[in-house]
Formats: C-alpha cells, structure tokens, sequence
C-alpha cells in the first residue's frame, strides 16, 4: 500500500512518461542561450567598470600631483614621473599602481595636450596609443575621463 502511494505521487509529479531527453534537451539549450545572454552583458559591464577605475585613478593622480606642485612649486618631470608622488608620500603603498590592464599609466610633464599641467594616459586594454572599444585611450584631457 505504501509503495503504490509513492508510486501514485511519482506519477502525478513527473506525469505518466516522466520527462523525455527531447525536452530535457529543449530546457537545457534555453539555460544556454540565456546564459550566453547575461555573459556578454556582464563582460561589458566588467570593461565599463575598468574604464571608470582608469578615469577615477587619473582623477586621483592630478590631485596628488596639484598637492606636490603646492609643495614643491612645480609638477614631477617627465623623468621623474609618477613616482614622484609615492616618494613625497602623496600616494598610499610603496609603487605608483598600474591601470585596471595592468600597465603602467603614461605621464608627461610639460603636457602636449594640456597646457596648464601634465598629460596623463592609459592606453586602455590594448595598450597601445590610439584605438576605440575596449583599447580607447583614457587621459585627463578629454572624453571619456574629461566630461
């Protein structure tokens, strides 16, 4: 009596064929393009939010550099560079930190593009000069960091 209980639940549960491999198949490649879905929407997400960390850091760097030119009356030279900053203690750790690639921010001091102060440069995922998309170069000159 207690087996057909169960044998009676299962039934109703799975229905009287239970679940064929056709429709598992079908449930299984629907998870897959929806996954597929949320994955790129995700990566693009994860390279937005490395091109804001670029610009913030950018940011961060010309007010450490404002702090060291009240100091010491001048920008870093271009030789001298960002490292500068970790030296004067105007930057936190014992290293001037990479982009969110991994590669070192390029600083230029007197700037070619701005004027007034240093340049300052991640070439983005690349890592090389120019390029749109993911390899778009970040600066504290103009878009996307400059708004």
């Amino acid at each position: 009596m207690l087996r057909s209980k169960r044998a009676e639940q299962k039934r109703r549960f799975l229905g009287e064929k239970g679940m064929t491999l056709l429709e598992i198949m079908v449930v299984i490649t629907i998870i897959g393009i929806v996954m597929s879905i949320v994955g790129v929407a995700v990566m693009k997400q994860l390279e937005k939010s490395k091109k804001d960390a670029a610009c913030l850091q950018i940011r961060n760097f010309e007010e450490a550099l404002d702090h060291y030119k009240l100091e010491k009356g001048s920008y870093p030279s271009t030789e001298e560079g960002l490292s500068a900053l970790v030296q004067a203690g105007k930057l936190k750790g014992k290293a001037v930190p990479k982009d969110p690639w991994g590669k070192d921010y390029v600083y230029i001091y007197p700037g070619q593009n701005n004027q007034d102060g240093p340049d300052i440069v991640s070439y983005g995922a690349d890592g090389r000069e120019g390029g749109s998309g993911d390899g778009e170069d970040l600066n504290n000159w103009g878009p996307p960091c400059v708004k």
